[in-house]
């Protein structure tokens, strides 16, 4: 089988089903978002563990900035997750609305779902515009000798030179969309959950208990053990927003793909490799280092 063709297994995806609308794709939408966020928080805990492991010097994180990405990712996918569910209620379509900007979205998502959006725009709005900009540096390599200034999180005002602090700070105002929106449809909660393996199987747990259990926790006992500190605000300190009357007498189900498709008949080999690290050592092989130097530097002449 081509890798190709494992592209269409969809086992574990989680839609939003309206019962009433039949049993088709038209009836459901898919939420993207879980993946995205499950994603950024394992992410966001190897930044960590890097930091937590730093002996020579402080390790800022070999891969900050995806983990930052993916969070923002994860926003918007929650973002317009709502939206799509709003527009199957409504009879509306998403391919109007996705084309337009991040800022553009939000508020017709509050349109959509009839409810006030001041509590929003109050707590959280100005942070996830600053983490907008700060994507939009980081993403358009917008770097130059002038920093960007943050009046309401912590971000480093050059994304390259980004750490853990903001990784940390896209996770919390992450946290504080979910938690805006997360009763907007009544009898559900629209949290995230994420997978946590445990021997040979998983259970799900819901991002805010990961991060008051697991990734703060971490992040704060790392700082201690080096004798680090930060001033980042840690407590999720956002408005949750009122049930919109559009889901009103409105049966929504969340339901799980269990079964792989019929057509995925493949099974991983067993067989016990380390092909890239002999690849790797292959090439270290080849390099040889003069006595007084402990690197070598890049050669970037023709």
């Amino acid at each position: 089988m081509q890798l190709e063709s494992l592209r269409t297994n969809d086992i574990g995806a989680t839609s939003v089903w309206m019962p009433s609308l039949g049993n088709g794709t038209e009836a459901m939408s898919h939420l993207t978002c879980l993946r995205f966020s499950e994603l950024a928080f394992y992410y966001s805990l190897q930044q960590i563990e890097q930091l937590e492991h730093s002996t020579v010097d402080f390790g800022p994180g070999n891969a900050v900035q995806s983990a930052v990405g993916m969070w923002f990712i994860s926003i918007e996918a929650y973002i317009n997750s709502i939206i799509k569910i709003a527009c199957l209620i409504k009879n509306s379509s998403f391919e109007n609305i996705k084309t337009k900007d991040f800022g553009t979205r939000i508020s017709i998502l509050f349109n959509l779902l009839e409810i006030d959006p001041k509590p929003f725009y109050r707590s959280t709005f100005q942070k996830l515009e600053e983490f907008k900009r700060y994507r939009n540096e980081l993403f358009h390599d917008r770097t130059n000798d002038s920093p960007m200034e943050f009046h309401r999180t912590l971000f480093s005002g050059n994304p390259m030179y980004a750490n853990q602090v903001d990784v940390v700070q896209a996770c919390i105002i992450s946290l504080e969309t979910y938690h805006s929106f997360k009763h907007v449809i009544a009898g559900i909660d629209l949290t995230p959950q994420i997978v946590v393996h445990k021997n040979s199987s998983f259970f799900y747990a819901k991002i805010d208990t990961l991060y008051e259990e697991v990734l703060k926790p971490y992040f704060t006992s790392t700082l201690e053990k080096h004798s680090l500190s930060s001033s980042l605000d840690l407590e999720i300190s956002a408005s949750m927003l009122e049930e919109s009357p559009i889901f009103a007498n409105k049966e929504i189900q969340i339901i799980v793909k269990a079964l792989p498709s019929k057509h995925i008949d493949i099974r991983p080999s067993l067989k016990a490799t380390s092909l890239g690290n002999e690849l790797f050592e292959k090439l270290r092989n080849k390099v040889t280092f003069d006595t007084n130097l402990y690197f070598k530097v890049g050669d970037f002449y023709r």
